[in-house]
């Protein structure tokens, strides 16, 4: 509660130096769940004109406690552009202190969007078919967005060639760094070398790209959260990413041909760009920044250096990836 108290108030402080003549007061500070790496909550605050308004605050865990690494300078460089194309509905950015002296790390402050995320959807007598819709209209626009209108800070690969090489050297990078790393990952940085598809055109990759970062329901469109790991690459990596997703009721899995079918439909990839065996192979290289996180916070365990409760919990889940990609590396291209 104190906690709670001293960021109601810091947040105060906040908003009077970057919208004084919003003279608002804090009403209210809750941390809320939703995503591994960054801290989140949700503060309802009052103007001095009568009015009221929900905002999110989005920081960087306190002490390098983070699991996974990401800069919040180019996040928020990013949103900006992104509020501006509005090819893809994201919460409107409103403020960031870029140096954590008035709230304690560096933080976004967005909108609160009132919407709840398509994965929540998916129970039991889901329309699944429209979420799916959903889902792909999404990836289309994400692909639709110009690269050429965002922010210096997003690499600009040279061609999609040395594109590929580069995310495929993220895991060879990591085997040479870690000190107890698999030789899964050098099978599997090998078979991703010999196997590479046909290209397309590069684009917006989100890095996140799954049900429940696609808010729904408030807004008549979709609205798009968590950009932390956008890049510049190959636009199936999001495809792929998520054709594995453990959680139930899939958008891919329950009909990958008709999924796939409907992706191509919207972006114009051919059927050699975009099938389930392409997909295997952009569910290895989607999830290469992420993996190798997973990789060096189980290094730093071993190394008596944890991060928080988060840990544990991804170390376990390497294993889960490990059959993953021994099961599509060993079955081949058939």
């Amino acid at each position: 509660m104190d906690d709670e108290r001293s960021m109601s108030e810091r947040l105060e402080r906040f908003l009077a130096e970057v919208a004084p003549d919003m003279k608002a007061t804090v009403g209210s500070y809750q941390p809320i769940s939703g995503g591994y790496s960054r801290v989140t909550a949700v503060a309802e605050v009052q103007t001095g004109a009568g009015g009221a308004e929900k905002l999110i605050l989005r920081s960087d865990p306190p002490g390098g406690q983070g699991v996974f690494e990401s800069d919040r300078d180019r996040e928020w460089e990013l949103l900006q552009a992104l509020w501006e194309l509005d090819t893809v509905n994201i919460p409107r950015p409103r403020w960031y202190d870029a140096t954590g002296e008035l709230l304690g790390t560096k933080t976004i402050v967005m909108d609160h969007v009132d919407a709840m995320p398509l994965q929540l959807m998916l129970g039991e007598g889901a329309d699944v078919e429209g979420a799916r819709a959903v889902f792909l209209d999404v990836a289309a626009a994400l692909q639709r967005t110009p690269v050429d209108a965002l922010p210096a800070g997003l690499e600009r690969p040279v061609d999609w060639d040395t594109y590929l090489d580069g995310a495929i050297e993220i895991y060879t990078r990591a085997e040479r760094e870690i000190s107890d790393c698999s030789p899964i990952i050098r099978y599997v940085t090998a078979w991703l070398r010999a196997n590479r598809p046909p290209p397309v055109p590069l684009g917006v990759v989100h890095g996140d790209f799954q049900p429940g970062n696609i808010l729904v329901g408030g807004d008549p469109a979709p609205v798009v959260i968590d950009w932390e790991f956008t890049r510049i690459g190959d636009p199936r990596e999001d495809i792929g990413y998520y054709s594995e997703n453990p959680l139930p009721n899939s958008l891919y899995s329950g009909d990958p041909v008709e999924f796939l079918a409907q992706y191509r439909e919207r972006t114009g990839f051919t059927e050699e760009q975009v099938n389930p065996r392409v997909m295997r192979y952009f569910f290895i290289l989607g999830m290469a920044e992420l993996f190798v996180q997973m990789m060096r916070g189980a290094d730093a365990l071993t190394n008596g250096q944890g991060k928080g409760i988060m840990t544990p919990f991804l170390v376990n889940s390497m294993s889960y990836f490990h059959e993953k990609y021994l099961d599509i590396c060993s079955a081949g291209q058939n």
